[in-house]
């Protein structure tokens, strides 16, 4: 009975250790893209909820006619021995920006780079050119939207269906954010406004160090970063072209 015991155990072992090692390759197969966004939410038995890519042209100096926006891709499959190509194209259906807003490339370069040790996927970035229209002041913070989708080849299929598509949308006026509330009306930058609030991004606050966790964690940065605001009105009130702007905007200070 021993002997027959060991004989089935054997072979089930062996198929044990075959499946697992098989299951730890992480990378090996055909290349499959994807975005590490998802555009949908995931099927179940998923969690992970659509994510949207938003820039703005209010965060860049006057007269900026376009910008870029980073879209991370995904790669799984077997190690890349060279780089590799794929494309992208518009999908029409939830796209509002127009031909002339947006500019995609005829292709697009996953690299081929080193992996870091317990990686289970290989990630890269592209970038997409936004240009500037004049409707966007117009169309207010909701701006415009564009869709893409990612275009298999002989080289790489698609991957997971909710992460085949990107949505990316950008405006030129910036909402009011969450943190400009009664309290730092009444005691920091008054009233919001689309002109302050830019202005105040491209003089003092130029890596967006203001917000409500630095309001709540450590109010007197806040307080030190509104008065250099006021400091830099106070030296550029007798600007040819702008002085009336500032003086205005100076006014409204609650520092």
């Amino acid at each position: 009975m021993k002997i027959r015991l060991l004989a089935i155990l054997i072979p089930l072992t062996c198929i044990f250790f075959a499946c697992s090692e098989k299951d730890i390759e992480t990378f090996h197969g055909r290349h499959q893209i994807y975005f590490d966004k998802f555009y949908m939410n995931a099927l179940y038995p998923g969690t992970e909820e659509a994510d949207t890519t938003r820039t703005s042209f209010f965060f860049y100096p006057e007269n900026t006619s376009s910008i870029t926006v980073q879209l991370v891709v995904n790669l799984s499959g077997r190690l890349l021995d060279a780089d590799l190509n794929f494309g992208l194209k518009l999908v029409e259906e939830g796209t509002t920006a127009l031909p002339g807003e947006y500019k995609l490339e005829e292709s697009y370069v996953f690299h081929r780079k080193p992996v870091e040790e317990g990686a289970k996927e290989i990630k890269d970035t592209i970038e997409l050119t936004l240009i500037h229209s004049d409707r966007l002041a117009e169309l207010g913070p909701e701006g415009v939207q564009l869709v893409v989708e990612l275009v298999p080849s002989t080289e790489v299929d698609l991957g997971q269906y909710e992460r085949r598509r990107a949505v990316i949308v950008w405006s030129e006026v910036e909402a009011q954010p969450e943190w400009w509330d009664y309290e730092v009306q009444w005691s920091l930058l008054g009233d919001y406004s689309y002109a302050k609030y830019k202005l105040f991004l491209q003089t003092v606050d130029t890596n967006g160090e203001l917000n409500g966790e630095l309001i709540k964690e450590n109010p007197a940065r806040a307080i030190e970063l509104v008065t250099e605001f006021k400091e830099w009105l106070l030296d550029h009130l007798d600007d040819p072209d702008r002085g009336d702007e500032y003086r205005e905007i100076l006014s409204t200070l609650k520092v």
